[in-house]
């Protein structure tokens, strides 16, 4: 069934690219890396629907009103990410500021343009499906967007719009993060592909997130004021490394369900009272005070 198979693929291709995303800086390889799986993720949808077509027309307009711009939205993301990443001026952070808030002035005049649309995926309506979402539906109303010419047996006249307001939206969150974080620390600057930082995270970006977590909720910076998201930013500039937003780190933290939901600080004090117990096993004169 194509849900089962979507759902499954879907998984799969975030858990790649939310890899991809921590691990990899330079805004072009980032953007080859990323385009491969989800490439390949498409191909096996469409291949599926070549060998298995839709039993009814619910179950097309759920396709491409759901679960096609589930995948392709990463692809319109990955692309719009590069453009706004290769452009970052080296400058002070207020240059970064204003270039991030422009980008944001074009995201959100994205949504503009298509304001009927666009309230329509917010509301979740359903009242136009059978023209939006039904291959080979022709439609000339002046509420129709422009789309690129895309293979008509695998998209429909608003499906790739859907997948591109998906984008945009985690594009604006992206955005407001960075400009915040500038904004709360004026001394400091976003780097893309930066390499010049000493000390670089090489573990899971979990772990980093955890820490992140026993930061604000214990209020160990800025007198206990700093939000999560600015220290979720500052540690990703620190270390050079992506984290991710953070509520769907907490979501995957509390998610957990066979380990300890602090894993990485549990095994942080375990491994701080190890190292102190061994330190005092050996230590004469510590030993002699005894």
């Amino acid at each position: 069934m194509i849900q089962e198979l979507s759902s499954r693929l879907l998984k799969q291709l975030e858990a790649e690219l939310e890899e991809i995303s921590f691990q990899v800086t330079d805004p072009l390889t980032k953007l080859t890396t990323a385009l491969k799986p989800i490439r390949q993720a498409l191909k096996k949808l469409k291949s599926y629907l070549d060998d298995h077509p839709f039993s009814s027309e619910a179950e097309e307009i759920k396709f491409f009103k759901y679960i096609k711009p589930d995948f392709y939205c990463w692809q319109i993301y990955f692309s719009e990410l590069y453009t706004i990443e290769t452009n970052i001026p080296f400058a002070d952070a207020e240059a970064q500021r204003l270039n991030f808030e422009n980008e944001l002035i074009y995201v959100e005049r994205f949504f503009k343009q298509y304001p009927f649309h666009y309230q329509y995926y917010k509301l979740n309506a359903n009242e136009l499906d059978n023209l939006y979402f039904v291959r080979g539906v022709e439609n000339s109303g002046v509420l129709m967007p422009n789309v690129p010419d895309l293979d008509p047996n695998f998209s429909t006249s608003s499906d790739y719009l859907f997948s591109k307001m998906k984008a945009f939206e985690m594009l604006r969150e992206w955005l407001n993060e960075r400009i915040i974080y500038l904004k709360k620390n004026p001394l400091s600057t976003y780097q893309a592909n930066s390499d010049t930082e000493e000390m670089r995270w090489t573990g899971d970006s979990i772990n980093l997130a955890e820490l992140a977590f026993g930061i604000h909720r214990s209020g160990q910076l800025n007198n206990g004021t700093a939000s999560i998201g600015s220290i979720f930013r500052w540690l990703e500039d620190k270390f050079q490394i992506s984290i991710g937003i953070p509520s769907k780190r907490l979501s995957e933290i509390r998610r957990r369900t066979t380990i300890s939901r602090t894993r990485y600080l549990d095994e942080m004090i375990e491994a701080v009272i190890q190292k102190l117990d061994k330190e005092d096993e050996y230590n004469p004169d510590r030993t002699a005070k005894r």
